[in-house]
C-alpha cells in the first residue's frame, strides 16, 4: 500500500482544513477527491466561501468541481492568488439565455 504524501506547505494545510472542517472529517489527503469525500454542490459553496474569506482569493464552484483532487485544486487557488480572474460563483441567466 503506497504512503500517503501530505500538503506541506501552508497553502495546502489551509485548503485541506477547510475541506476536512466542511466535509467533518479528521483529515484528507492530497489525492482525495472532495465529491468522493462526501462532497455535494452545497458543502462545495461552503469551500469556496470560506477561502475566499480566509485567503481573500477570487475563485468560483467551477474551479472546485473541475478539481479531481485536493492537490489539484490547491493549485488552482495558488494561481487565483497570483491574480488570475476566476470565473463566477454563479452566473444569472435570464429569458432566452440573456444575461
Amino acid at each position: 500500500m503506497a504512503e500517503k504524501q501530505t500538503l506541506v506547505d501552508e497553502l495546502g494545510q489551509t485548503v485541506a482544513q477547510v475541506w476536512a472542517d466542511v466535509l467533518d472529517l479528521d483529515q484528507v489527503w492530497p489525492g482525495d477527491g472532495f465529491f468522493e469525500l462526501g462532497g455535494h454542490s452545497l458543502t462545495a459553496l461552503r469551500v469556496v466561501y470560506r477561502l475566499r474569506d480566509k485567503l481573500s482569493v477570487d475563485l468560483s464552484l467551477r474551479d472546485l468541481m473541475e478539481a479531481r483532487t485536493l492537490a489539484e485544486f490547491t493549485e488552482t487557488v495558488r494561481t487565483a492568488q497570483s491574480g488570475a480572474p476566476a470565473r463566477p460563483v454563479v452566473a444569472l441567466v435570464g429569458r432566452r439565455g440573456t444575461r
